[in-house]
């Protein structure tokens, strides 16, 4: 569909769009990309803008202690995203909205840590 309101429309690009100091409010330069004619197809293409880098460090250790025979109790810690690290989601795309360009919601969940005790027979 062209310009009808559905999803999935491009706009059509006449500058870079990236932005030098990108922010929260403004993740990209929406002026960058105007609204296609109506009933016709934008030109932008697919991945002309990134987002937010992303890596994460997750953690485990655990130590088993022998008791009698063949028994043992096995010691666990794990973390994820051990570093606790933010990374941002994608920025609103809707270029003639006032919510456009901005980044809204975090991509990744915060650290989370759990401990596990576990009996070997």
């Amino acid at each position: 569909m062209a310009n009808t309101g559905s999803g999935g429309q491009r706009p059509n690009q006449i500058r870079s769009g990236e932005l030098e100091e990108p922010t929260l409010d403004a993740w990209f330069d929406k002026t960058a990309f105007v609204v296609p004619a109506d009933f016709t197809y934008g030109d932008t293409e697919r991945g002309v803008l990134r987002g937010d880098h992303q890596w994460n460090v997750d953690f485990s250790i655990f130590k088993r202690f022998s008791l009698n025979g063949s028994k043992s109790i096995e010691f666990r810690a794990e973390a994820f995203n051990l570093l606790n690290s933010v990374y941002f989601d994608l920025p609103n795309t809707a270029i003639d909205t006032a919510a456009g360009g901005r980044v809204t919601a975090t991509s990744n969940a915060a650290r989370s840590m759990q401990f596990g005790l576990k009996f070997l027979f």
